[in-house]
Parts: structure tokens; C-alpha cells; sequence
């Protein structure tokens, strides 16, 4: 089992700890050296102030956070939970990814999303009725770049022909890319060509404001693997070709539970057939977050491996 989270962006909180460079680089070590295996940035490019008073959260850039991130750790691997894809260029996304990859030493993985939040989508001059299709589309650009030395391609909104990608990424024959979202659509995305899907747990407000389909327990979340397992099976795959996240509810740091009762739903987890489980950092003073991780770490992490 593998761990990953979120750092938490909080401008006005702490007095700005959370994003002072020097503090980002120190938590960042602190998550490191307790065993975990990603650290993760989603992506907000222009959200509303409405959504941001109604329970959203503040963002940085996730490939320049990440890639800040990338000169201040040596193991830990670099994670983008999510990007939304139909929010850029296809080019433009596929040259950020690589980016990341070479200058992090092959340390990138890509959760990709479709997007939901309807003002974003029209701040940024994209249909949002569109997000499917330009996901798609997307996807087979930045593969195609990946792959071929000269790309042509028609596309929604351009036309390539042969473009070429250099440097090209460190991993092959490219970084994982992996999708997160609950719907089927998504799960058979993942089973035609995915090396993981990030399945989203939580309360059927999360699931409303996310426009996906709800995923409560890990019965739920068994189901839906069952689901990517046929799917993968049709395409003569299986699920020991893809990576399966799911943020867990018990690992939310800032909740009293036991290290006992966290293990019992890794294992839990494990056996529905997750390989890696998402944490939920506690908001508040940065010093306060340093000693959860590093108790996590110590209690949770080190007793799973």
C-alpha cells in the first residue's frame, strides 16, 4: 500500500505558513521522511469567490507547485490530484507534463479530471459541455506526442502537423496517467488506456458539487473496482495493470481516530483492491499538521509496510 495527500493551500491562515517557499520545502521533507509516497496538487485556475466562501480551497499552479516541489525532495513522487484537462492545449498540457517528468528525475504522476465547477469553465473560455469530448481528445494528443517523434493531428480547435516534443519524458514509455472521477465513463477511460484511477469518497454534498457518481464505503468502492475489472478484462488487461486511490474518510488527520481503526480500513481497502490511499492533511497551524504527518507516519505508515 502506497500513501499520498493533498498539501493544503491556506493563504490567510497561520500567518501565511502554508504558502511561505521556505515552509512549503519543509513540509514537503516532513511528508518525505514519514513514508509518503506522492504529495499531490489540484487545480483551480479561476474559481469563483462564491465557490471559495462555500467550502472550496485555495490553489497554487499545480505544475509550478510541483515542480517547486520536485527541487526540494529526492523520493517522493509528484502528483497531480487533479489536473483538469479541458482547461488547456492539449500541447500545452503534454509540455507541462514532460516538464515535470524530466525535471523531477521521472518522479511525475497525472490524475486527470474533466472538470465541474460551471463559472471556471466560463472564466476560462471553455464549453463545459464540451469537457468530455476535449478530455478525450486531449488524451490522445498528449499520448501521441509521447510516442511519435513527429505528431499531426486534427483536433476540435487546431490542426498539428508533425509536431515534435523535446526532451521527452524520463519514464516509459511515459508518466502514469491516471483518472479520477467516479462515473463508468471514466472507469472504461482508465480501462482502455489508464495506469490508475482515483476513485473520490465523501458525503453526498461532495458528490452534488463534484457531478459524479457517489462512492460512500469501501463496499461502494469494491463495487465500482469490480466494474473496472470486467471493464479491463474486456480489454484484455487486468487490475494488476492499474493503480486504484481512494482518499479514505478514517484518514483524515484532523479526525480522533485510533492508529488501529486507520489500519483496519488500509486493510480494508487493500482488499477490495486499492493500492495506494489518499490522507487528508488537517487544516489550521502548519506546526500542528507537521506533528499529525509525523505521527502518521510513525503509528499508520511504518505499521502497514
Amino acid at each position: 500500500m502506497r500513501f499520498t495527500a493533498e498539501y493544503p493551500i491556506l493563504s490567510g491562515d497561520d500567518g501565511g505558513a502554508w504558502i511561505d517557499p521556505a515552509k512549503v520545502a519543509s513540509f514537503a521533507r516532513v511528508m518525505e521522511d514519514a513514508g509518503f509516497d506522492a504529495i499531490a496538487l489540484t487545480d483551480h485556475p479561476a474559481p469563483s469567490g462564491k465557490w471559495l466562501r462555500g467550502g472550496g480551497h485555495e490553489t497554487f499552479d499545480p505544475f509550478v507547485g510541483l515542480g517547486y516541489l520536485a527541487g526540494v525532495t529526492s523520493r517522493i513522487r509528484l502528483m497531480t490530484h487533479l489536473v483538469v484537462v479541458p482547461y488547456r492545449n492539449p500541447f500545452v498540457q503534454a509540455k507541462s507534463m514532460t516538464s515535470l517528468d524530466v525535471l523531477s528525475g521521472g518522479r511525475a504522476t497525472f490524475v486527470m479530471g474533466t472538470g465541474y465547477l460551471r463559472s471556471e469553465f466560463a472564466a476560462l473560455g471553455v464549453d463545459m459541455e464540451e469537457r468530455n469530448e476535449l478530455l478525450d481528445e486531449a488524451v490522445e494528443v498528449i499520448r501521441g506526442v509521447w510516442t511519435n517523434d513527429e505528431f499531426s493531428y486534427q483536433g476540435r480547435h487546431f490542426t498539428a502537423q508533425g509536431q515534435m516534443q523535446r526532451p521527452v519524458p524520463v519514464q516509459t514509455p511515459h508518466p502514469p496517467l491516471w483518472m479520477g472521477g467516479n462515473s463508468k465513463v471514466n472507469l472504461r477511460r482508465v480501462a482502455q488506456w489508464g495506469q490508475g484511477w482515483a476513485a473520490m469518497m465523501g458525503s453526498p454534498e461532495l458528490v452534488k458539487t463534484t457531478r459524479t457518481a457517489g462512492i460512500f464505503s469501501i463496499e461502494d468502492l469494491g463495487k465500482s473496482i469490480d466494474y473496472l475489472s470486467e471493464q479491463l478484462t474486456q480489454n484484455g488487461r487486468s487490475l494488476a495493470d492499474v493503480d486504484v486511490c481512494a482518499t479514505l474518510p478514517s484518514l483524515r488527520l484532523a479526525d480522533a481516530l485510533s492508529s488501529e481503526e486507520r489500519i483496519d480500513d488500509i486493510g480494508k481497502a487493500a482488499k477490495v483492491g486499492c493500492t495506494w490511499v489518499g490522507v487528508t492533511i488537517p487544516p489550521g497551524p502548519m506546526s500542528a499538521a507537521v506533528e499529525a504527518v509525523q505521527q502518521f507516519g510513525a503509528d499508520v505508515i511504518a505499521k502497514v509496510r
